[in-house]
């Protein structure tokens, strides 16, 4: 939207009308009937100035200067024709969707439940740099999806309630890099993780080369970011509905192979926007509790043992 004001004759304000048309320039076209040499009113001309606005809510890069490099992924999801990644749930955290856990007895802290992964699963804290345990703003229930046949994604159902929460949101600085975090998991070449599916505000990174987040595996769901544009830009390119990852392959033509963004441990992904963004994580198809001390914590500076 524009503004608009009146011009009325009277030299300061002739004055002042052409110091203002010198800063709009480009801007600003000229009207004849403004430039004329008359002080007569000229009510029908008009001077458009930008409207005041108020300071941006995201900080998003415009441009990136980061390079991103491509690797195989497997095909496992049986899908005949294949789920477009987008309107697959298990790969699109915002098609599933998550909601607020208003419980107000959830402890707001991280929780010791064990570990049941002999080497090192993703490690939260190493999102950030330098490592640490941010606070946390809020928890969440991501929900239950009603699976239709391939290529009509299905439905929303109600929350996850086992566990109690199954999304969180960390406390950020806007405008902070958030990286790759660290495992004791390597997809070869140096490569940490395959991304499963990107959009402008969220990357789902997977710990396998399985293009499935219900096989064995984790798989890392960081929304409410702002994704690099590079990294965007290689995911929609290889992404295409009409490239090799849409390409059905049978079962007993597996594993089928095609590129798709591979990141290393550490690399930059994206970039906080705001005071929060939120992680879910998945091991073997099911969501887990993000508050797991002994398994997404266990690199936790600062943080002390586990209650």
């Amino acid at each position: 939207m524009k503004t608009r004001s009146r011009i009325w004759p009277g030299w300061p304000l002739i004055v002042f009308n052409l110091a203002l048309a010198v800063l709009l320039s480009r801007t600003l076209e000229a009207d004849s009937s403004v430039s004329s040499q008359t002080n007569e009113p000229e009510t029908d001309s008009y001077i458009y100035l930008p409207a005041v606005a108020k300071p941006p809510a995201s900080i998003c890069p415009i441009s990136s200067s980061k390079q991103y490099s491509s690797g195989t992924a497997f095909q496992f999801d049986l899908d005949n024709p294949v789920r477009p990644a987008f309107n697959h749930a298990d790969k699109n955290l915002a098609l599933r969707g998550y909601v607020v856990n208003s419980d107000s007895g959830l402890k707001r802290q991280l929780i010791d439940y064990g570990s049941d992964d002999p080497n090192r699963p993703p490690q939260f804290a190493s999102l950030f740099q330098p490592d640490r345990v941010p606070g946390f703003k809020d928890f969440y229930q991501v929900r239950n999806w009603n699976w239709a046949s391939s290529p009509n994604p299905g439905s929303q159902g109600g929350p996850i309630t086992s566990p109690k929460v199954t999304a969180m949101g960390l406390a950020t600085t806007p405008g902070e890099t958030l990286h790759v975090p660290r495992s004791a998991y390597d997809i070869g070449g140096g490569m940490e993780v395959v991304i499963l599916y990107a959009d402008e505000d969220t990357v789902t990174l997977r710990y396998t080369r399985e293009d499935s987040s219900g096989s064995a595996g984790y798989t890392l769901h960081v929304d409410g970011i702002c994704t690099d544009l590079n990294l965007l830009s290689l995911y929609n390119s290889l992404d295409n509905p009409s490239g090799p990852r849409y390409d059905y392959k049978p079962p007993n033509q597996r594993p089928y192979g095609y590129p798709l963004p591979n990141l290393r441990a550490g690399q930059v992904f994206g970039y906080a926007p705001g005071h929060e963004i939120v992680v879910a994580i998945v091991d073997s198809g099911a969501f887990q509790d993000p508050r797991s001390c002994n398994e997404w914590w266990q690199v936790r500076p600062g943080y002390g043992s586990c209650n």
